[in-house]
């Protein structure tokens, strides 16, 4: 019966081309067991939690404008991008964008949800991830390493249009939120990455995509400054990053752009 039911509403929407990938993961996981039940859902979920590492927090403290004054080397990136990922406060879950020092923009965002993400039950399940990790958006100073403007999430079956990533090893980028969590910026309800409105998800990834290849600040994930022999600042046209699951080590150009996350509850 399911067979029927399920072949003849697929048909249907092929053929008036309305199938979309939600679909196609509801039809997938109706022929295949992926809904756990309750007593093993709370069996799995309480020993993934015991044996899934959170993600490492890499800055402390805040932004402010008089950062540009202090450290005059941030306003040698053209763009400096602030999310606050904190759940509260007069700035949570707000992008503020600056160019050459000056505020541009200030739009509402969403980060991770902090939560425990429990993987699938079956791999060709959808709708979760492949496995268990927390929907983190770490704190830190990030620079952006490629550009993807119509990126699909392997992980989560979806659409992640306009995506910035900095992020490679948790696969964490800025991009375009789903429309249908539109009404969620402004708080955390991503799988970790940051959620935008359309507008400003085009015109950012328009920006930085200009800048590419321009010779910037060398920036630790910490906020300090990468020093030479002579303990001046170091600047380059190019930015290497080592995975840290397989240790290979791959070659990008650089964006004269700088993200900086922070967890400001004030």
């Amino acid at each position: 019966m399911n067979v029927v039911k399920y072949g003849a509403l697929a048909l249907t929407l092929v053929m008036s081309q309305t199938a979309s990938a939600s679909f196609w993961g509801k039809v997938k996981n109706a022929f295949n067991d992926c809904k756990y039940d309750e007593t093993e859902y709370q069996q799995v979920y309480q020993f993934e939690k015991e044996t899934t590492a959170k993600l490492d927090e890499h800055f402390t403290g805040r932004f402010t404008e008089q950062d540009f004054t202090d450290k005059p080397w941030m306003k040698d990136f053209r763009y400096v991008i602030v999310v606050n990922k904190a759940s509260r406060g007069a700035t949570a879950q707000t992008m503020r964008v600056y160019e050459s020092g000056l505020l541009i923009h200030q739009t509402k965002v969403s980060t991770g949800r902090e939560n425990l993400e429990l993987r699938r039950k079956n791999k060709v399940c959808t709708g979760a991830p492949p496995k268990s990790y927390w929907s983190q958006t770490p704190t830190g100073f990030y620079t952006p390493k490629y550009l993807s403007k119509d990126h699909k999430s392997s992980s989560w079956d979806s659409d992640m249009p306009f995506a910035i990533f900095f992020d490679l090893d948790n696969g964490l980028a800025l991009h375009e939120v789903y429309p249908k969590y539109k009404e969620y910026l402004g708080s955390r309800a991503s799988g970790g990455c940051i959620r935008q409105d359309k507008e400003t998800a085009a015109a950012m990834f328009e920006r930085v995509q200009a800048t590419e290849g321009a010779t910037v600040p060398m920036v630790n994930i910490d906020g300090t400054p990468v020093l030479d022999e002579q303990g001046q600042v170091k600047y380059a046209n190019q930015q290497f990053w080592t995975s840290a699951r397989t240790g290979e080590t791959v070659k990008f150009n650089t964006f004269s752009a700088l993200i900086i996350v922070e967890d400001v509850k004030e």
